[in-house]
């Protein structure tokens, strides 16, 4: 069973946070970090981290699985710039709780890398509905 490590890369301190919530509902996970680009740092300073958590994660998992908050910001061109390195690695963009928990929640079970991304990604996103008072009267 592939032993994986997850690293979460955002604008701000969104990601941190939602590694938080994550653990209020699971509990810590040892195999998980986050990262946040706040203002006034570099974006090199940014890739140096991530290049210095993927480095070390190296001794230790498999694989590390990056999540990205936004496609084509700073956090997942840092993520993009990473494949020149690690040319197996996995970058999911549009990070959210439910997509965290998920991926997280699965990672033992399932083998296949893309198949957990893809299961979760679909979870994310079935999570995802307008709440109105129509929502009431579905079928």
């Amino acid at each position: 069973m592939a032993k994986r490590a997850f690293l979460v890369i955002t604008h701000g301190d969104m990601g941190v946070e939602t590694v938080k919530s994550m653990e209020l509902l699971m509990g810590p996970q040892e195999n998980v970090k986050a990262l946040g680009l706040h203002p006034g740092e570099s974006v090199d300073d940014l890739r140096t981290k991530v290049y210095d958590i993927l480095q070390a994660n190296e001794a230790d998992y498999d694989e590390t699985v990056l999540l990205v908050d936004l496609l084509g910001g700073s956090p997942s061109n840092v993520s993009l710039s990473t494949l020149a390195k690690y040319h197996d690695m996995k970058i999911v963009t549009g990070l959210s709780l439910p997509l965290l928990v998920n991926i997280l929640n699965f990672s033992d079970a399932e083998e296949n890398t893309d198949k957990l991304i893809t299961d979760s990604i679909g979870v994310a996103t079935e999570g995802m509905k307008l709440i109105d008072k129509n929502f009431l009267y579905q079928s």
